[in-house]
């Protein structure tokens, strides 16, 4: 098969080249639609950063509210070896003496030396066949909660079981036994995971090959379990005096003795020597979560300064913000602006606005914390200076139910500076009816446009290319032709003489 032959260009001079450019020289509308492709795509972008700016602030503001954030407490010991000490927010400022005279343990049997076991490693077989039984403080007790026990745990052992395997089928039930067995020595020692005067008690049969129980046998003997009382170590409860009031308990972490404190016992004190334990108010959390919100609103409203920045026009190559004149954004910052300087009845006058307990924001906009001054306020009144950041006011009017009877209409209204900050952020970031999800939805619509629409200009262009490149190759034919007749012409003319 021949290969064709393009004519294009041989005789008008018209190129692909040429073509190109007079593609080129059209493609002026798909450069228009590249660019607004570009500017949507920051804005989208930039919308996004800010929305992971709002979201953070949004959590600041929120941890303001927090319990831990006013009522954190600083625990401190003077032996903590001793005496270790935890405080929660219910804990309350003060100081207590704690003398531990006994720490609570737990009950342990230790086995004798079992026979089967003489001359023989953990892991050899015993040779014993039958079951197993082990009764708790809960199942030896005659009842429980009102309710008369009934049989223990019973673990079925097999001849092929070594003196491992044994203690490996004891702790597999240890979370319903509350029973846990270890070796040591060929000896087997079983603890109670609870601490205090607990009794436990072992049993079950020996039997033959077929399954048959040996009379008067005994599977706990036979394991060492006699039970001779050297073999029992008895728990203790923890005796310990607070402020001298003598607490006993079955731990030696005891979170009822105080309200708010866990006391963790670590050693026995000597004698009128007790512990001191101090509680005091953690101002540094306090602190810390208001430093944290003003870092996050400076941050906030320097980056929506920066995408509303006009620049400078008079400067031929002038850079602007991704959003200047997006009004929901100019909105946003005016209105973050005027709720950190505005004002909550908090029931003291000398506390009503942000200013007055350290956080003051200058013409320009930006935060700045005054940490001696929040830590005065926060020592004078905390209570007003929680009620300045989250309060809720109830108002009741009268109205009509469903059946049209008169009834009270409870209306609750959030007024804090940091609820009513919350409030407006969440217009914002919220995921279904944000202002920025409705703008993303926006943007993405309107770049699904235009890429369809370059598609289909790229998709023309193509096309009128292809009409240029079929138009002047009829024409370079079309001369050639011409030309060729012409010369026969010619050459006609030329032998007539």
């Amino acid at each position: 098969m021949a290969s064709s032959i393009s004519f294009l260009g041989s005789y008008s001079g018209i190129d692909s080249a040429t073509i190109d450019s007079m593609i080129q020289a059209e493609s002026g509308k798909l450069v228009q639609y590249t660019n607004k492709q570009t500017s949507i795509t920051a804005e989208k972008n930039a919308w996004k950063d800010i929305n992971t700016r709002l979201d953070s602030l949004f959590t600041k503001l929120g941890a303001l509210g927090e319990a831990k954030t006013f009522l954190s407490k600083i625990a401190t010991t003077s032996d903590a070896t001793k005496v270790a000490i935890t405080a929660n927010t219910d804990a309350v400022a003060s100081n207590y003496a704690v003398e531990v005279e006994q720490l609570a343990t737990s009950t342990q049997v230790t086995s004798n030396i079992i026979d089967s076991a003489i001359g023989k490693t953990s892991k050899d077989k015993l040779g014993l066949n039958g079951t197993f039984t082990i009764l708790n403080h809960e199942k030896t007790s005659p009842e429980v909660d009102g309710k008369p026990t009934t049989g223990g745990f019973e673990i079925k052992i097999l001849k092929e079981d070594s003196l491992k395997d044994i203690v490996g089928k004891i702790n597999e039930v240890s979370k319903e036994t509350g029973i846990e067995a270890k070796i040591v020595d060929n000896r087997i020692i079983m603890t109670d995971s609870k601490m205090g005067a607990r009794t436990m008690t072992f049993g079950g049969k020996l039997t033959d090959d077929k399954g048959i129980v040996i009379d008067d046998s005994n599977m706990a003997e036979a394991l060492g379990f006699g039970i001779s009382p050297d073999q029992v170590i008895e728990g203790k409860s923890a005796i310990l005096t607070v402020d001298g009031i003598e607490v006993e308990r079955d731990t030696n972490t005891i979170t009822d003795a105080v309200e708010g404190l866990t006391i963790d016992l670590k050693g026995v004190t000597e004698a009128s020597k007790p512990v001191t334990i101090g509680i005091k108010e953690d101002t540094d959390t306090t602190v810390k979560a208001f430093k944290d919100f003003v870092d996050q609103y400076n941050s906030t409203l320097t980056f929506i300064g920066d995408q509303l920045d006009v620049g400078d026009p008079s400067v031929e190559s002038n850079t602007t913000g991704a959003l200047v004149g997006d009004s929901s954004l100019m909105r946003l910052q005016s209105s973050l602006r005027s709720l950190i300087t505005g004002a909550a009845n908090t029931g003291n006058a000398s506390y009503k606005n942000l200013e007055s307990i350290g956080i003051s924001v200058d013409r320009y906009g930006a935060a700045t914390l005054d940490t001696e001054k929040l830590k005065t306020a926060l020592a004078d009144d905390s209570t007003a200076v929680k009620k300045m950041l989250f309060q809720t006011t109830t108002t009741e009017t009268a109205g009509e139910d469903e059946k049209g009877e008169p009834t009270t209409i409870t209306t609750e209204k959030e007024i804090g500076i940091a609820q009513k900050m919350r409030a407006l952020v969440d217009t914002y970031i919220s995921e279904k009816t944000g202002i920025i999800a409705t703008k993303s939805e926006t943007y993405d619509k309107s770049l699904k446009d235009l890429s369809n629409s370059i598609t289909k200009f790229n998709e023309r262009l193509v096309k009128k290319r292809e009409n240029y490149v079929a138009m002047f190759t009829r024409l370079d034919t079309a001369m050639m032709e011409a030309e060729s007749q012409l010369a026969y012409l010619q050459s006609q003319f030329s032998t007539t003489k």
